[in-house]
């Protein structure tokens, strides 16, 4: 059980320095620094909102901007520290401990020998089908649709509503 304690400690620690390497722009080369890109792109498409409003009554800082900007930052940073990295290798421990394998043995199909073009495509069509997949039984399941009417708390459009989720979606 301290080989599983210290495992996720470690990536918790890992994925933490990362993180803090964004934020304080420690990140080489400059341009794959996602934490800021995230916020430029955030600033850039919130401009544009503003200079050309779909909602022309609705105020710059719209009901719950600075709520949705706390998911938008939770929802990408914060539990990913938590669940997805320190999680994740935890999991990966116990897989191989009960089945003597590791879960990036566990392929259905080896994209790395077709070419980029065609693993471009299957990526996005996997990830569109799942992401749609997920959405019908977040809609369909009462249990499910629990955390998903978080997103559809949204009361005032903007930029950032779409990342107002509950933070169980991303573990289902």
């Amino acid at each position: 059980m301290e080989r599983y304690l210290d495992a996720f400690l470690s990536a918790f620690g890992n994925y933490a320095s990362y993180v803090w390497s964004e934020i304080t722009f420690n990140t080489d080369p400059w341009y794959v620094n996602y934490f800021w890109w995230l916020i430029a792109l955030s600033l850039g498409v919130w401009l544009l909102e503003l200079a050309f409003p779909w909602r022309k009554e609705q105020k710059a800082i719209r009901k719950d901007f600075w709520l949705d900007a706390f998911y938008m930052f939770f929802n990408f940073y914060i539990f990913n520290l938590v669940i997805f990295f320190a999680f994740s290798q935890v999991t990966n421990m116990a897989v191989n401990d009960l089945f003597g394998t590791s879960l990036d043995k566990l392929k259905l199909l080896d994209l790395s020998a077709m070419p980029g073009w065609a693993q471009l495509l299957i990526f996005f069509l996997a990830t569109d089908f799942i992401q749609w997949f997920t959405h019908v039984l977040l809609h369909r399941y009462e249990w499910l649709w629990r955390f998903h009417k978080v997103h559809h708390s949204v009361e005032e459009m903007g930029f950032a509503a779409h990342l107002r989720y509950h933070w169980m979606e991303n573990v289902v």
